[in-house]
This record gives structure tokens, sequence and C-alpha cells, in this order.
């Protein structure tokens, strides 16, 4: 079960952040969402993601208690921890600066983003689908970084596992709205078998680059959900009959703090 657990990581977070894109294996989750759903909106039984989280709670060695995570409503709105939550607490994006509560964010074949400034200690993660990329709720995630030290330039990013271009199939509605918020941006819009497709991580690496985040730092190549099913959940591919994953990211306790 937990032996089965792999983990997606990417190498521009730095040391000093828990992080990762956690595959579909090592949970206890049946049929469709086998195994490590990590969602309960579509009807997966409350008490198995519960222990889902908290296999991996344990296998990457966080306090599951500690977990933040927000109903996600694909919007631009970005909370920090600690801030009063609304009811229903509906954030795309959350923020944190101290060690303790690791962020998540869902995503089913949307992007699951984390963001780490090791300079400031300041923490990120959101899920960016069309739309929230679209209004741009990664640069929000950035702007709420800042508020609490973070400088864009020193911010890095991680794109999670998510649709790619090869997959995501969209009408041309779609396409006007991208090309209205980026212009002909090279690679945005793809010629598909039928329809045009969209590049979503071209998309958002504007997004980030509007909001100060340099190029280099930005890891936007990860793979596709819809293509890989042994490893990936896919609403495309699978419907909500399938599962969800998480992104995570939470800052490690300084040696100081340990030693305290």
């Amino acid at each position: 079960m937990a032996d089965d657990i792999r983990i997606y990581r990417s190498p521009v977070i730095p040391d000093g952040f828990l992080h990762g894109f956690p595959e579909r294996t090592g949970g206890v989750s049946t049929g469709p969402r086998a195994s490590l759903n990590l969602g309960m909106r579509w009807g997966d039984d409350p008490e198995t993601v519960d222990r889902n989280r908290r296999i991996l709670a344990a296998h990457v060695g966080y306090d599951p208690d500690q977990l933040q995570v927000t109903k996600h409503v694909h919007g631009t709105e970005v909370w920090r921890v600690g801030e009063p939550l609304p009811d229903p607490p509906e954030f795309d994006g959350l923020v944190c600066d101290h060690p303790g509560p690791v962020l998540g964010a869902f995503a089913a074949d949307c992007i699951p983003m984390v963001f780490a400034d090791p300079v400031a200690r300041v923490c990120g993660a959101c899920h960016a689908g069309w739309r929230g990329t679209v209004g741009g709720v990664a640069a929000n995630v950035v702007a709420r970084m800042v508020e609490l030290g973070a400088r864009p330039g020193d911010i890095r990013v991680a794109l999670g596992p998510s649709i790619g271009p090869c997959c995501f199939e969209v009408g041309p509605e779609v396409v006007a709205e991208f090309r209205a918020a980026f212009g002909e941006l090279p690679g945005l819009v793809v010629a598909g078998p039928r329809k045009d497709h969209l590049d979503l991580r071209v998309a958002t690496l504007a997004v980030l680059a509007r909001a100060g985040v340099d190029a280099a730092h930005v890891d936007a190549a990860p793979p596709c959900t819809r293509c890989e099913p042994a490893r990936f959940f896919s609403y495309r591919r699978d419907g909500k009959a399938g599962g969800v994953h998480m992104g995570y990211i939470g800052l490690a306790p300084t040696a100081a703090a340990s030693a305290g």
C-alpha cells in the first residue's frame, strides 16, 4: 500500500520545502478511483479519502492534521493560512510563511502548482484550470506571497502533472478567451485532429512572467495526466467516476527551530 506510493517532484523546488505531486498508486480507494484518491467531491467515501490522506502524510513525513485545503471553484482568490475562512472556503490558491501547515491543491487534469521562495521562506499552492489560468490565479499567488515578504525574482514554481496540449481539445469560444488574454502567444494554440488544442503550460509561463517570476525558475514540463492512466487520474478520460490528485507544499522546520 504505502510502499506503492510514487511522488513526482520537481528539481526547481529547493531544499527547505516539503513538496510533491503523488501519483495514483498506494492508497485504499477502489474501482475507477483506485487507489490514492485524495479528493472528496466526486463521491468517494470520506473515510477512505481521509485514510488516503493520512497514508500520504505518513509516507512524506508531515502531520496529517496540518493539511490545509480549500474548495476550488475555478476562480482566482488566494487564502493566506491564518486568515478567517468564510463558509464555504472557496479559494483556488493558498500561501503560508511558517513551518507546520502543508498546503494542498487538488486537480485531475487542471494544473496543481506549488510555489517556493527560499530566501523569504514563503510558499504557495494553487489549482489552475483554463478559467483560473486566464484569470491569473498564479499571479495572485505570487502577489500574496509578496505580501509576506517574498520577491518574484526569488520564487520557484513547479507545475504538477496535468493535461497537456496533446489532449486538451477546446472549443472556439475558449480559444477566443485565451487569445484575448494572451494575444498570439507562440505555442498557445495547437491544431488538433478535430478542434484546436490549448497548451496551458505556455499560458501559465506568460502569467508568471507578467508577475515577475523568472522563466528559469519555473518547471513547466510535467507529464500529461490523460496520456498515462497507470500513473494519473484524468477527468477528461474518466469523468467524475475517477479520482483526484493533490499537489502539496510546506516549509520544513529550520535547524534552529528544530533544536528549540
